[in-house]
């Protein structure tokens, strides 16, 4: 926690620092989550996975025709929600530097992979809500049993690891090209497309030598995957459309490759309705499995309502119900109640 406390004044007083052509940037999130479902008789607080509560800064500074910039975000939760946790309640969730010019930009450092890019599509208004990990990076919930829990989206992208990523300019108005290389001999590689509405994601991802060491993220809510969510590689294509009205829907398709040779495929689908400081959807995830031999496994649904209110700029709050069906199996229930404060 120190480290990451000196990081960021360090940052913070360096960019500050610089002539009028700087520009700093402070900020935060505080959310918390109140979850009942029917893994266990308890209330459960605070478990929102992926969405810790954070602080940063960020700041860049031109010089000609460059732009130099550098990142810092800490994360501040312990538990299933730090699975890059070394035992204590914090960590560097993004610390990169970067520049950039008419070539493109470069980041170096450590931070959210360019395949992590859902919310980058979901243009629905309840980001925190997800069936199947599909709507945001960040997941009110994704707790249920071992089967419905570790989804094969979350397995086929990864999170913050070292990379260095090339991110193109604009081409055929509103494309951009990524590539990245990060540790391991990892790489991904992604085209995003965001125009008239539309957005658009493609994206390929090799997890390298990573899968096959001893891993900190193995075991997320008690289930044990070898390596990486036990992905070895993974490829998709996610959509999203926002009309006028406020009427928006998002789509995502992908496969997850395994270790152990198997793989895991998933379609998700969100239909959501935005409205000033209202937002709802109804989302669907579904998501199936073959091993190696060929063999097809239990099939996976999850859907989700919810239900977003922003009743001042920067504060969100939410309700969630969720259901889980599984073949052979009782279904999963669970309802949310959350909120957000960001700054």
């Amino acid at each position: 926690m120190k480290k990451s406390m000196l990081a960021l004044a360090m940052l913070s007083s360096l960019v500050a620092s610089q002539s009028a052509q700087a520009e700093v940037t402070a900020y935060g999130r505080v959310l918390y989550n109140i979850i009942k479902d029917d893994t266990s008789d308890d209330l459960y607080f605070g478990r929102h996975e992926f969405a810790e509560s954070t602080i940063g800064v960020k700041g860049s500074v031109k010089y000609k025709e460059l732009t130099f910039g550098a990142h810092v975000e800490i994360g501040l939760d312990e538990g299933v929600s730090n699975i890059l946790q070394d035992g204590t309640n914090s960590r560097n969730r993004i610390q990169e530097l970067w520049v950039q010019g008419a070539f493109g930009k470069v980041k170096l450092g450590t931070g959210a992979s360019i395949t992590w890019i859902v919310s980058d599509v979901d243009q629905s208004g309840t980001w925190w809500s997800d069936p199947l990990g599909m709507s945001q990076r960040f997941g009110s919930t994704r707790r249920g049993p071992a089967g419905e829990s570790q989804t094969p989206f979350v397995q086929a992208q990864s999170i913050f690891s070292e990379r260095i990523v090339y991110e193109s300019p604009a081409f055929l108005e509103g494309a951009k090209f990524y590539a990245q290389y990060g540790e391991d001999s990892s790489y991904e590689l992604a085209v995003k497309y965001s125009a008239n509405g539309w957005r658009v994601n493609a994206w390929s991802v090799d997890y390298g030598d990573a899968d096959n060491d001893e891993d900190p993220q193995a075991d997320i809510d008690g289930n044990g995957t070898a390596g990486f969510f036990g992905a070895e590689s993974g490829y998709g294509i996610l959509a999203g459309y926002l009309h006028d009205s406020g009427v928006n829907f998002t789509a995502t398709y992908g496969v997850a490759d395994q270790l152990d040779g198997s793989d895991r495929d998933f379609l998700n689908w969100k239909l959501g309705y935005t409205q000033g400081k209202h937002a709802v959807s109804y989302s669907m995830g579904n998501y199936g499995s073959e091993d190696a031999s060929g063999i097809s496994g239990a099939d996976h649904t999850r859907s989700t309502f919810a239900y977003h209110f922003t009743p001042v700029s920067g504060v969100i709050l939410w309700v969630q119900a969720t259901k889980g069906d599984t073949d052979d199996q009782e279904s999963f229930n669970a309802l949310a109640l959350g909120g957000m404060v960001r700054f």
